[in-house]
């Protein structure tokens, strides 16, 4: 009798510790672990957020939306997301101020819904919060529509900045291409033949950059975001 007493003891002992052993954490720090798990794996968050309720609701918080990996998703992803829970997934983290997530969001209200304005802004908060893609959209955007003003040139220059000091302008060039090679409504860009960047009446090189120009040689900044409008312009959603 003593030892199957101490048996059932030792059972209890070890459903207890089975049963309670994620509640004897406090919240946070489970939410913390999903923070982790949210910036490494997006598969594994949904995963551990279907575990049980305690980490569906320590999966619940900004802080893990925001850190959440959305920049493996391709950019265009809303196309083919739209009206699915994974929209309403990126809108979530996009509310967390997920930068790629903000960038996704962005890029459906300006290019697919036509919200221009509040499209604009959401790419623009996505590029101050350093996404480098969002940058270089932003700039493009910002040095190419029609009624920009002084203060938007002035943004899409620093914004240009941000990408050629991180040695990614080709690259985004590159995604860019790829992404508008889908289907998208239109939006009003600058005429491709109008100076929409290089102003300095100093400047060596303004007006004399051609598509098949050495860049290496330019050090105008202006002339070099320049050149990239145009290129930009060219890309398949703008001919």
């Amino acid at each position: 009798m003593a030892g199957s007493s101490q048996e059932d003891k030792t059972k209890l002992e070890v459903s207890i510790q089975h049963e309670c052993l994620p509640s004897i954490l406090p919240l946070e720090l489970w939410s913390s672990i999903a923070t982790m798990v949210a910036s490494n794996s997006i598969e594994d968050l949904f995963n551990m957020q279907a575990s049980c309720r305690l980490f569906a609701a320590a999966c619940n918080s900004d802080a893990v939306y925001r850190h959440a990996l959305v920049s493996v998703l391709p950019i265009g992803c809303f196309l083919d997301y739209s009206g699915m829970p994974a929209m309403t997934f990126l809108r979530r983290c996009a509310r967390a101020r997920n930068p790629a997530a903000m960038l996704c969001v962005g890029m459906s209200h300006l290019f697919w819904c036509g919200h221009r304005r509040g499209g604009m802004r959401t790419l623009t908060e996505a590029a101050d919060l350093g996404d480098v893609e969002a940058c270089y959209i932003a700039a493009m955007l910002l040095l190419s529509l029609g009624d920009k003003t002084d203060d938007e040139v002035r943004r899409g220059f620093e914004f240009f900045c941000v990408v050629r000091d991180s040695g990614t302008v080709e690259r985004c060039r590159e995604v860019f291409t790829q992404v508008f090679a889908g289907p998208w409504s239109d939006i009003p860009p600058a005429n491709p033949e109008e100076s929409v960047s290089c102003r300095s009446g100093s400047c060596r090189t303004r007006g004399t950059i051609g598509d098949d120009s050495d860049l290496s040689s330019v050090a105008c900044v202006q002339c070099l975001a320049e050149y990239e409008v145009r290129k930009f312009l060219g890309l398949t959603a703008f001919k």
